[in-house]
């Protein structure tokens, strides 16, 4: 694409979202209203809200592993819906999050940036009200166009969907801590496809509805580690995930009690 029909492309939807409750964007980003259009829809209410917490690095050490933490403590609604965005990644949304029966308070993973760029964080209350946080990374770049170091072990699919995890607890609730072996390949790379966990589950023992569900996109970063922090669930939940290609992985996140 080239530069003038990417302008026209960003100025049509800003005339598109131009009835709509938007404010600006502190960070003057170009992407801030398009990736408000795709990802949370039209017509929306939207709000800058200091009360959620996202943490990133002010830079970025390692490109293709970039720690992102989000913590929803002082955030005094229930969410709805949770999405997550890097705006100038070249697949900019990294996760979408349902909850379930039980209020998330902190959920972490690691993530890829390709450049520079401002990283949204956009939660619904239960009016449909969406509270953003943003936050700035600066980085030298290249991390989701950099091939896999999983894969490039010749001994990776030894411990390819391995999961490491245990909860731990945080008063009156548990923190999950988990680890999976995967390469997660963005698809941007020669010759290698897309390959990466999609879908991530939190189940209870003989529940019938997840505890939440997360769904990724390329932008994770490979062997994605993962933190929920809820309140403690009746039993040890069963951590559930599956990739693009339909393998399924799964652990018993057991832990220690107070």
């Amino acid at each position: 694409m080239t530069l003038g029909r990417w302008l026209c492309l960003v100025l049509v939807w800003a005339s598109v979202l131009a009835h709509a409750e938007v404010p600006d964007d502190p960070f003057h980003s170009p992407m801030w209203r398009y990736n408000l259009e795709r990802y949370l829809g039209s017509d929306i209410e939207v709000r800058h809200d200091e009360r959620i917490d996202l943490q990133v690095p002010a830079f970025a050490e390692d490109s293709a592993q970039v720690p992102l933490t989000l913590d929803l403590s002082r955030f005094p609604h229930r969410p709805r819906r949770i999405v997550t965005w890097v705006d100038l990644n070249p697949v900019p949304h990294l996760f979408s999050y349902d909850p379930g029966e039980l209020p998330l308070r902190v959920i972490s993973l690691n993530f890829r940036v390709q450049q520079a760029t401002t990283v949204r964080a956009a939660v619904q209350d239960e009016a449909g009200t969406w509270h953003v946080a943003s936050a700035h990374v600066d980085a030298a770049g290249g991390g989701c166009t950099a091939p896999s170091l999983t894969a490039a072990n010749p001994d990776w699919e030894r411990s390819f969907g391995t999961i490491y995890g245990r909860a731990f607890p945080r008063g009156d609730h548990l923190r999950y801590k988990t680890h999976v072996m995967h390469p997660m390949d963005s698809g941007m790379v020669g010759n290698v496809p897309a390959f990466f966990i999609d879908r991530v589950e939190l189940r209870g023992a003989g529940e019938t509805s997840p505890l939440l569900s997360l769904t990724l996109s390329e932008s994770a970063a490979e062997n994605p580690m993962f933190v929920f922090e809820l309140p403690q669930p009746p039993s040890a939940p069963l951590l559930w995930m599956r990739d693009n290609n339909g393998n399924v992985f799964e652990r018993r996140l057991e832990g220690d009690a107070e």
